[in-house]
């Protein structure tokens, strides 16, 4: 090879290393499992454990911030906050004690500029030596994480077990309630949106558990909840601007939560079955019965190709979304109620 050929092969070289190490690294998804006592890491591209978090605890709700650097999980006294970066909890911010019992719903919520905490709190107070005991009224928490100190308190309607934050309107939130509420954060007006115990005239009462809360993946996504009447299973939607829908499913199915794909053409429901919903028809396009048993939670990658069931007992079953058959279980040390899904 002549000198020319060489000098100018060395400068092919050196720019192609030079527009590669100016991308940064392809992102990969990784499902945040936290059990009792555990929070189990898994890659999603091996379908296996990559690292194990400890704890003295149980999780009964957990949630990404909308950037993805920080996942939040509740017991029902405390928040755990774990640094997606580096896998590690860096901090527990408490709030029960002696004389202030706060209790806290599984269904908190992140702020869309990633600064606060929003949380359904029960609240009991007491002072020493006086044995009576002073139940506030159900409450909505604004916490400022890195300040680590309540900016501001709302009193809200009871059972309020779930909150949705939406991102493209962050003066509100909604309220998972015995009815659905918009709450404004400024001035705390309170606007029903949707009747469940108490419906508007000529709509079916409805039940929902409303405890899984995470956004599906994709730019467009929602939050989606099943949600019970007599006769029929609906979904309720809820979009990053706050709107809520409602779609009919074609069968009485039995869900404990459901997920929408990153497209928004599917939602995925899970019990003790896993459901494949058609978003605009309600029509079932497949199902598969859970060889593990009951599942709580559903998780979808975020090129849509699998879905993560459960836990409910101490693993988890991968499925192909395009054939709805079952890839494998991924075991685990422990059983917990939910997955969350961060693509980093």
């Amino acid at each position: 090879m002549s000198r020319s050929l060489n000098k100018a092969f060395y400068i092919i070289v050196v720019v192609c290393c030079l527009v590669g190490l100016s991308f940064p690294a392809m992102a990969k998804d990784y499902l945040y499992v936290p059990a009792n006592n555990y929070l189990f890491i898994i890659d999603c591209d091996t379908d296996t454990v990559v690292k194990t978090l400890t704890f003295n605890d149980y999780i009964v709700g957990a949630i990404p911030s909308p950037d993805g650097k920080r996942y939040y999980m509740n017991s029902w006294h405390s928040i755990y906050e774990v640094d997606t970066q580096t896998d590690q909890i860096v901090d527990n911010h408490e709030f029960w004690s002696d004389l202030n019992r706060v209790t806290i719903m599984p269904g908190i919520a992140v702020s869309a500029d990633n600064n606060f905490l929003y949380m359904s709190v029960s609240i009991t107070k007491k002072k020493l030596n006086i044995p009576r005991l002073n139940v506030l009224p159900p409450q909505l928490v604004v916490y400022d994480v890195r300040k680590k100190q309540v900016v501001k308190n709302f009193e809200i309607p009871p059972t309020c077990t779930a909150l949705v934050s939406p991102p493209d309107d962050p003066d509100n939130i909604v309220l998972l309630a015995q009815d659905v509420f918009k709450l404004n954060l400024k001035n705390g007006k309170l606007t029903k949106m949707l009747g469940v115990l108490n419906p508007e005239a000529g709509k079916p009462g409805l039940n929902a558990l409303a405890i899984w809360n995470n956004w599906s993946p994709g730019k467009n996504g929602f939050v989606s909840v099943p949600a019970y009447s007599a006769e029929a299973l609906f979904y309720m939607l809820i979009d990053k601007k706050g709107n809520l829908r409602m779609q009919k499913g074609e069968e009485v199915i039995f869900a404990y939560s459901s997920m929408v794909s990153p497209n928004s053409k599917y939602i995925y429901a899970v019990m003790d079955e896993v459901y494949k919903i058609d978003i605009e028809t309600g029509k079932t396009l497949g199902m598969d019965p859970l060889e593990r048993g009951t599942c709580y939670s559903v998780a979808v990658t975020s090129d849509g190709k699998k879905i993560y069931l459960g836990p409910g007992g101490p693993d988890l079953s991968v499925y192909d979304t395009a054939t709805m058959k079952r890839l494998g279980i991924i075991p685990l040390k422990s059983d917990g109620l939910i997955a969350s899904l961060i693509t980093k």
